[in-house]
């Protein structure tokens, strides 16, 4: 998801903040450096999916579609 919930004042209202796309691309590098620890690659196609998800360009359902078609194709 792209917002974090930063914290709740006293009448209740959410203060978010959105990452944004430099904090969403320097996540992708974490996790595909700790990937890489465990010997496991992302794909250009992976890669791609996950910056959608990351961006909102993708629901969370069609995410898991298109990552499982992607795995049954491996």
């Amino acid at each position: 998801m792209n917002i974090h919930v930063v914290f709740r004042n006293k009448k209740r209202v959410l203060r978010v903040k959105r990452y944004t796309h430099e904090k969403r691309l320097r996540a992708l590098s974490y996790a595909k450096a700790t990937l890489a620890m465990e010997g496991m690659y992302l794909t250009a196609r992976e890669e791609q999916l996950i910056l959608k998800r990351a961006n909102g360009e993708v629901r969370n359902a069609d995410f898991l579609t298109l990552a499982m078609e992607i795995a049954k194709n491996v």
